[in-house]
């Protein structure tokens, strides 16, 4: 009886680690794509409209969702204050304040801050085409998480059983 017990928690729990590893993926692609949104936003208000940083963020900030939209609406609020810190290391601070929010890896959030060195300083050209960089990188990005669940998001599901499987008959 709690043999079986034993078993049925060990294979619950490698199986639901295997889940993990597949949404983990998963919820970084939403955020990735949320920022896509959000970035598709800020291109086309920087190309249209000649609003402050702040408000353009906080455009896109009610319009966006999950920590993305939080993130752009501190950001904003941050700016809108006006405290003598430019728009780069307020982005920067914002966004590693919230590391831990987020499902993006570390390389989205070099990615991420790279961007927000171009804030502010760049002229209404430079920043559409920078924003434009900075999209075409999130896509190239999303496309390779899509690949790479396309190509392993049963196998996490099936190695985590298996996984749990091979521990079972090893401790019997």
């Amino acid at each position: 009886m709690v043999q079986s017990i034993g078993i049925c928690m060990i294979l619950a729990v490698t199986t639901l680690t295997g889940a993990y590893f597949c949404l983990r993926e998963k919820y970084r692609l939403q955020d990735l794509r949320e920022l896509e949104r959000a970035m598709v936003m800020m291109e086309s208000q920087i190309r249209f409209l000649s609003v402050p940083l702040s408000e353009v963020l906080e455009n896109i900030s009610y319009q966006t969702k999950g920590q993305v939209g939080l993130l752009m609406q501190e950001t904003a609020k941050a700016m809108a204050e006006k405290t003598g810190e430019t728009a780069e290391q307020i982005w920067e601070t914002v966004w590693m304040r919230h590391i831990s929010h987020t499902y993006l890896s570390v390389d989205d959030y070099q990615s991420i801050l790279r961007f927000g060195k171009t804030l502010g300083y760049l002229d209404q050209e430079q920043q559409k085409n920078s924003t434009e960089l900075f999209l075409t990188e999130l896509r190239q990005k999303c496309r390779q998480i899509e690949h790479r669940l396309e190509k392993n998001g049963r196998l996490y599901y099936s190695m985590g059983f298996l996984g749990g499987l091979m521990l079972v008959i090893v401790l019997l």
